[in-house]
């Protein structure tokens, strides 16, 4: 059982798709069309999975993607090693299209031109809904009760907005920082082993995905009666696929197209169950609110502590 990151997930699937574009732009291709077409990631989205195991995947599926999609036009994929490589080449117009985690996005919407364009689907909507777990047998019964006890947590580098609700359930209940209220703090790299690891006694409590807890649980009835939720965290998006203005309205509309089908066809969906994901959809600005809510909470609290201190 592996839970692979639905932001690293999406990505993998938008890279099947860089490898072309619609027929009707290789037969069309006029001055509104890019001759290139770049697209961006971040190496960190890819923690979870093997790169190399990755790129076998997708040549299994890119034929009959490109079959069912009718797509053949070659293009170029850029995995950048930092936020601020990929902010750079956005601002240089070196790439048409880029993957940004959400946190991201929103520290740069106002300075750099970007359009948002698609956000991440699971089965309850979109984004990820993160909880706080421990077993029913533990003696913990609130947030309160697991000062002193061990916490596992994945890992800030893909999974930010889980470490960010943490934070700020801890300055809403005044219990200061993680490392002073708990007894140990670890991060593990996938979220099927902190669940497995607070089912198995290793720890105390744990913050998974809620998507992932479910399955789990659908796979292992065990879990359903032996773990327990003490808190949830509201929808926060996971990342954002950004589009560039400096491209044709043509050009995006086209490109739109070709990802949404990919929800549609059968090679797209079989990708889609692999990686644990159900699919992409087009941006609204309420896809980003719990996230923004939740930004804006932890920058009150983090005042209100200042002035007090």
């Amino acid at each position: 059982m592996q839970f692979v990151r639905r932001s690293g997930a999406l990505c993998l699937l938008l890279v099947v798709l860089l490898w072309a574009l619609p027929v009707c732009v290789a037969a069309e291709q006029e001055d509104d069309m890019p001759k290139l077409f770049r697209s961006g990631f971040l190496q960190r989205v890819f923690t979870n999975t093997d790169l190399r195991d990755a790129k076998a995947v997708l040549d299994v599926h890119i034929r009959e993607i490109a079959r069912e999609l009718k797509l053949n036009v070659s293009t170029n994929v850029v995995m950048f090693t930092s936020f601020k490589s990929m902010i750079d080449a956005l601002r240089k117009g070196e790439l048409e299209l880029a993957s940004i985690p959400s946190i991201e996005y929103l520290s740069i919407r106002e300075t750099v031109p970007l359009i948002p364009s698609f956000v991440g689907t699971n089965s309850n909507g979109q984004g990820i809904n993160y909880v706080v777990i421990t077993r029913k047998d533990s003696g913990i019964h609130s947030f309160s009760d697991l000062r002193g006890k061990s916490m596992l947590l994945p890992p800030v580098a893909i999974y930010e907005p889980a470490h960010l609700w943490l934070e700020v359930l801890l300055m809403k209940a005044g219990k200061g920082g993680r490392d002073t209220f708990f007894s140990q703090v670890k991060e593990l790299p996938k979220i099927s082993k902190a669940i497995m690891g607070v089912f198995f006694r290793q720890a105390d409590a744990a913050i998974v995905s809620r998507a992932a807890l479910d399955t789990s649980r659908q796979l292992n009835p065990q879990l359903e009666t032996q773990l327990t939720v003490l808190a949830e965290s509201p929808n926060l998006s996971d990342f954002v696929v950004c589009m560039v203005p400096s491209t044709s309205e043509r050009f995006r509309n086209n490109l739109s197209k070709a990802l949404i089908r990919l929800n549609e066809s059968k090679s797209g969906r079989q990708l889609y169950t692999i990686f644990q994901t159900n699919g992409i959809t087009p941006f609204k600005p309420a896809h980003l609110e719990g996230l923004e809510n939740l930004l804006r909470e932890n920058k009150r609290l983090k005042a209100k502590m200042a002035v007090r201190k």
